[in-house]
């Protein structure tokens, strides 16, 4: 069976990404990951599918978004994207050759995924790695690709690709073609949200490669991304019963909450037989006891509707007497009775 991992590039444009990936596929075959026989069978069956965003969108439609600011473009060739890299996992993971033809559902150039699924007709055995090349600058896009590895029970990792705004600039207006316009790499730069497996969980298998060197020290930063690529491919993403655990947990809600509006409901009908009582011992004439009645049936109802809206929160049984006798005598100076 394949193993697959996806593996995200993320940085500014112009950090040199494209180049790394490049550097990696290079040094797939050399410098993979782990020793004896678990070695060579990786550098017999490494393949890479790169997902670079810059050659799957046309030049011209990404100028024309960009001028015209065309609202949710990005996100409609983001998605069409997406479902590319989750069709062709499906394939990999699926018993069947690829025979089925991809579709193109929008003006995005797909022919790598093609290309790639013909090379992997009749493999059975091996190592893919789907290796995303885009800024993103946000770690929810990087996250949408974690779970999809959490789904379909695949590695993950991510690589930071990091240098200097001021050299992201120079590099940028040194392309031949599809230069970002400047202040486009400054916002992403200032809203750049980086991989920190401190805080996420999800994030634990990242690195941060810094490009400002030569060319060359690139090099042995390959082979550290390998290494990552290799854990991520032993630790795939589990797949968790997260709507699951929601709907058991809301359901446990629930039910305490309802415990709880029940018990309050106790605990009001003897405050109102309390007040009644001090009324009636008090010599209260009829109509006043029977306005005083009203009143505390109105305020028994309110009480209630206020817990069932989340309005008032009881935390335990133990907190309702004192909290309800609280709640019931400031209503009833509301209406009055104080």
């Amino acid at each position: 069976m394949l193993d697959v991992c996806i593996a995200v590039l993320c940085g500014i444009p112009g950090s040199g990404k494209s180049t790394f990936a490049k550097t990696l596929i290079r040094n797939k075959k050399d410098n993979i990951a782990g020793t004896g026989q678990e070695q060579e069978k990786n550098s017999e069956s490494f393949n890479w599918m790169l997902v670079s965003y810059d050659d799957i969108i046309p030049s011209d439609t990404e100028k024309h978004i960009i001028e015209k600011e065309v609202p949710n473009a990005w996100k409609l060739y983001r998605e069409n994207i997406q479902n590319a890299v989750v069709y062709l996992i499906q394939r990999l993971q699926s018993d069947s050759e690829f025979t089925e033809p991809m579709e193109d559902r929008s003006d995005c150039c797909f022919e790598s995924f093609r290309t790639f699924m013909q090379r992997m007709v009749g493999k059975k055995n091996g190592t893919v790695v789907i290796l995303i090349d885009d800024n993103m600058y946000y770690s929810s896009m990087r996250y949408k690709y974690y779970q999809l590895t959490r789904k379909y029970n695949i590695g993950f990792c991510q690589v930071h690709i990091e240098c200097d705004t001021d050299l992201s600039l120079v590099r940028n207006r040194q392309r031949p073609s599809g230069q970002v316009p400047e202040d486009i790499i400054l916002n992403m730069a200032a809203r750049f949200e980086a991989p920190n497996p401190e805080q996420s969980s999800w994030e634990k298998y990242s690195i941060k490669i810094n490009t400002n060197a030569s060319p060359e020290a690139l090099e042995n930063s390959a082979i550290q991304v390998l290494e990552l690529i290799s854990k991520a491919l032993s630790d795939p993403s589990m797949p968790i019963m997260e709507e699951l655990d929601q709907t058991s947990k809301e359901v446990d809600r629930q039910i305490c909450s309802e415990n709880i509006i029940h018990q309050a409901d106790i605990v009001m009908r003897k405050l109102i037989a309390e007040y009644m009582s001090q009324a009636k011992g008090q010599n209260t004439d009829r109509n006043h006891m029977k306005s005083l009645s009203a009143c505390l049936s109105c305020c028994k109802s309110d009480i209630l509707q206020e817990l069932k809206r989340g309005m008032v929160y009881l935390s335990s049984d133990e907190e309702l007497l004192g909290k309800l006798r609280d709640i019931f005598h400031e209503k009833l100076g509301a209406y009055g009775f104080g």
